[in-house]
This record gives C-alpha cells, structure tokens and sequence, in this order.
C-alpha cells in the first residue's frame, strides 16, 4: 500500500482481515496475507489520526491485487474550529505563490496543491465555488484538505474549470484571500508512457502509449505533460529544457519509477513558464546528484516524489544531494522551487556528504511536508548554501540516526555563504538534527544574515546553532521564538566556534518565548572552545534571553511524548499552539 497526505504526528490504523498495522510516515507499506490474488479486498482503517479522515482511494480494487499493484489510501485534514496562534513575523499578506496544476485529463482523477505564504501559520481552505466555462458546478465530488490546500476531483468533460477557495490564516487579526484556480481539461495536452507501449509516430495517446520517456520528451513541446504508467524507466541522465516536454507525473494510484542508473541527473535548465514538474513518481539509483537545476528561475515542482536511494562516489562527493540547485551570480534568484510531499530515503555516502537537497541562489521558494530518514554518516538534510532569499521551510519532519559526531547531522542548514535575506523556518520537527544559521558567512567578506525567523519547530536531541554570519556587520533582525528544544544533558543553543562574543549580541539575534528542556548549566555552547559557554545566569541576566517575562521556559526534560514522527506534546496540552511544531 501507499499511504499519502499522513499529518506529522498522525498515527494511521489499518486493518485486512485480523491483521493491523499503524502507519506514522507517509511511505510503502504492506500487510502480509494468506489470500491470493482476486479474494475480496477486505482493507478497512480501523483507527483515524487526529484532525484527519483517511480512505482507500476512489480507484482502490474490489479484489487483492498482483504484485506491484499498491492500494492507494490518502489523508485529508478535516475542517476544526479556528486556532489563534501567538503573532510571528514575518506575518506578510497571504500569497499563493505557486498555483496549482493548470493542466487535467477528462475521466482521470486530478490533484494538486498551491503553495502559500504570508500570514500567521496553519492556515484554512474552504471550497467557495467550481465553475466549467463559466457555468457553476456541483462541488459535492471536490475534496480540498482543510490545511493544505490540496484539490482533488475527476473533471468530467473537456474544458475550462475554476476552483474558488477562500484562504485564511491563524492571526488574532485574521488574514482572508480568496483565489481562483484555472484548469484546462484537455486530453490534446497529454502524452502517455508505458513499458508496453511503442516509440513510433502517431502514438503517445491513452490506449497507444508511447514506450520510453525519452522519446516521449523528444516528440512533444513544452505545453505537453507526460503521464508515465506503472512500471519502471530506466533512463539514465536526461535534459528537462523550455524546448520539449518537462511536466512528468505518474498516473493516479500507479507506481513509475524513473531509474537513473547511476548514470547522469535530471538536468533542468528552465527559464520560462510552464514549470518543470516531476510529481508521484520515484526515483531510483542516483549517483552524486537527482536533479540538477541550472536554472529553474521560472519554478521547479518537486511534489510526492519517493526518492529511493542514492549515493556519492568515491572521486566526487560536493554537493551530493537528491536535489541541487546549481549557483550562479551571488545573490541573483537563479530558482525557485516548491518542494511538497517527498519522502527522501537513503542516501549512502562514501565521503563527507549525502543531503536531501543543497539550494544556491534559491528564492520565493517554499519546502514543506518533506520527510528525511538521514543515516548517522549523512551531513544533513535540508541545506539552503549560498544567496538565500526568502525562502520557507515549514512542517518538514528529519530524523537522523546517532553518531557521536556533533558536527554530521544538520536538519535546517542556511549556510548564509554570499548573504542571506528573509528566511522563515518554522513548524519543522527535528530528531538528533540541529537547525542551523550562518558558519560560512564571513565578516571578511561583508557576507551578512537579516531577518531569519525561527519559530514553533520541535528538536529533540540536538540544538539550534547560530554561527558566523548572524554577527557580522550588517546583520540584524534574526528572531529564535516559540520553539520547543529537548536536549537532554547538553545545551540548547551552539555557535560562535572559538570566536569573540559579539558586542551587540542582542541586536542581531533574539530569542524568546522558547520551552526549553535541558538539565546543562549552560545555555550556549560554543562549537569548538569553552571562552564562549553561557551559563543561564548571564545568558537571561546579561544578555536578557529566554526570560520567563518574554515567555521562556526553562527546566528538565519532562513534557514531550512519543518518538520519531508522533514526537510532540500531549493531547489537550494548551501549549500545543504556543510552543512546538503542533497546532
């Protein structure tokens, strides 16, 4: 089975026959049975996670189906009353930067999701209205998820759809937008991919598929989107450019997978509308790099991809990542990405490396509802290197196994190398990973760091570390707030590596509000020397951080519940919209 749409911290009970399992990540998974193929499927959810209705898809069998034929169940959240959260900058206007997908098949199911920003987070969809040229609609088969926004419906016919949906926020001063999104449903607009299929001309329709991807990009244009069937591609390397088609998704409730044999990347090289876009399909055997952007100025959409194994090599290990955004002018917007929904799996590293993805001259871009299972040899997961602007990362969940290295296992990692500007982090729960600002923003090189906010993320064994460029002469306005930091023995925060203790410390960066669980004396520990431990009595006293006035809590680790993903404060904790990643 394939569970998708799972909540961080959801717990999922589903049950064939007398036999369960409970699902917590949105992954494969699989229930043994004794049936044989074509017994009536009896596959039932037995128990909903909080604030969710799960269900096995509209195309779910009747009958158990062959191997290689996963059941399909998706999870939607349900509406809730409102929820005033605490107010947090950057509190913008709400934005649906990133729209959803423009293009659907009449008769096959259509989703996608928008990308949001702005406002005080989580936010609420509510469907207002379904149009096809111009003649209202009958929404009852429309599912929109109450939290992210996610469209789902089977367009009937050909034509021209709306969806009308009313956004709001969570500030006591509620921001509303109401967006419309336009779909054109048009089979003209789509080529179809199939191992049984045949690379000729006049192909690439529904019942005449075409046989390889390759032929399938080198036959049709940028206004085509590629739908690949169930099987697996083994496609080496390829070139996703404004000439040929670059949207490629799975069919609905189909497993594709696109192996790149460790031989090459997707190489994108877009600068123009519409988007490049890889979405529900898997990727497998990368070496060194998955994607390769250079650029993706326009957008990059990278949605419910299963990333299922890659590796470095042992002659070129920079920047191995699943997705790599490559640099060019220091502080250009060279990317801008929409990164929903993937589940990053293994990444084996021979050298010092191995991320989920390494961002350069990355903007406007929005990271969220990702999941990381790092091994303890990983650098780290989520990594925003050179020229950040603007760019969110919210509700990713990263695990990472224990090394005794304190240096391997960063979870949020804004590097702030040629200055970084306006990052928001918030909502992320982090497990043996650190969150961590600044280290190669040198004062030498007038790099600087403005205005990050860090606010309502989880950490549970390890810290949030602030380095270099925070200090640095231009910097300001970086606000740590509302967080939840469970860190055993040792300190909450990090930074500084052996250099001198800024002068003007508090007006660079502020911390408040934070619930900090952590029996250390000390409240900073530097990276590599003992000159710039803070113990508790200077760092609330001299410096006025974390004090119980500005909302800080200080004491043993004694609050949070669970592991892994369901890591949280317990049900009917009041602080569950004050502090932490829950809301």
């Amino acid at each position: 089975m394939r569970v998708q749409g799972l909540r961080l911290g959801g717990q999922l009970t589903l049950t064939h026959s007398t036999s369960n399992i409970v699902v917590t990540l949105n992954e494969p998974i699989s229930i043994t049975t004794t049936q044989p193929v074509g017994v009536a499927l009896d596959l039932r959810v037995t128990a909903q996670p909080e604030g969710q209705t799960c269900a096995l898809s509209e195309l779910a069998p009747s009958t158990i189906p062959e191997t290689d034929s996963p059941i399909f169940v998706r999870c939607v959240h349900n509406e809730v009353a409102h929820v005033t959260m605490p107010e947090t900058l950057p509190n913008d206007p709400l934005q649906a930067s990133f729209g959803i997908r423009d293009l659907a098949y009449p008769g096959i199911p259509y989703e996608s999701r928008p990308g949001v920003v702005g406002g005080i987070f989580p936010y609420e969809y509510r469907l207002t209205g379904l149009t096809l040229n111009g003649v209202a609609q009958n929404t009852t088969g429309v599912s929109l998820d109450f939290r992210r926004g996610t469209v789902r419906f089977t367009p009937a016919s050909e034509g021209t759809y709306v969806v009308s949906v009313q956004i709001k926020d969570s500030g006591a001063a509620q921001k509303t937008l109401n967006q419309n999104f336009t779909i054109q449903s048009a089979a003209s607009r789509f080529v179809f991919v199939a191992p049984s299929g045949a690379d000729t001309a006049g192909r690439g329709t529904k019942v005449a598929p075409y046989k390889t991807l390759a032929y399938a990009i080198a036959n049709n244009g940028p206004d085509k989107l590629v739908y690949l069937r169930k099987g697996t591609y083994v496609t080496g390397g390829f070139l996703v450019n404004d000439a040929k088609a670059k949207q490629f998704l799975a069919y609905p409730d189909e497993v594709a997978t696109l192996d790149l044999n460790k031989a090459g990347n997707i190489n994108v090289r877009s600068s123009a509308l519409p988007a490049p876009r890889l979405e529900d399909i898997d990727v497998s055997n990368v070496m060194v790099k998955g994607i390769f952007a250079d650029p993706s100025s326009a957008g990059l959409v990278v949605r419910n991809v299963r990333w299922v194994n890659g590796q470095d090599n042992s002659t070129e290990a920079n920047n191995a990542s699943f997705i790599f955004t490559a640099g060019g002018v220091f502080n250009a917007i060279d990317h801008r990405l929409l990164v929903q929904e993937n589940d990053f799996g293994t990444y084996t590293t021979l050298q010092w490396g191995g991320f989920a993805m390494i961002l350069y001259e990355t903007g406007y871009s929005i990271v969220e509802n990702n999941q990381v299972r790092l091994g303890s040899l990983n650098a780290g997961a989520l990594y925003d290197k050179r020229g950040s602007q603007y760019n969110t990362f919210r509700e990713n969940y990263v695990e990472r196994a224990l090394n005794a290295e304190e240096r391997i296992g960063s979870g949020i990692w804004v590097n702030a190398r040629g200055n970084s500007v306006g990052e928001h982090i918030h909502h992320n729960l982090l497990v043996n990973a650190n969150l961590w600002l600044g280290q190669s923003c040198f004062e030498s090189d007038g790099c600087y760091l403005r205005n990050h906010d860090v606010h309502h993320n989880t950490l549970v064994g390890d810290r949030v570390v602030v380095n270099g460029g925070p200090f640095n002469t231009g910097s300001y306005g970086t606000r740590v707030s509302h967080n939840i930091i469970s860190n055993g023995t040792s300190a909450p925060f990090g930074g500084l590596s052996c250099t001198s203790r800024p002068a003007n410390w508090t007006s660079k960066v502020s911390y408040a509000a934070n619930l900090l669980e952590t029996t250390s004396p000390l409240a900073h520990k530097d990276n590599e020397c003992t000159g710039n431990n803070v113990p508790w009595a200077e760092w609330q006293g001299t410096y006025g951080f974390d004090t119980p006035a500005s909302g800080s809590t200080h004491g043993a680790p004694t609050v949070l519940i669970g592991s892994g993903p369901t890591t949280g404060l317990p049900s009917g904790d009041a602080r569950r919209t004050q502090r932490g990643h829950q809301y």
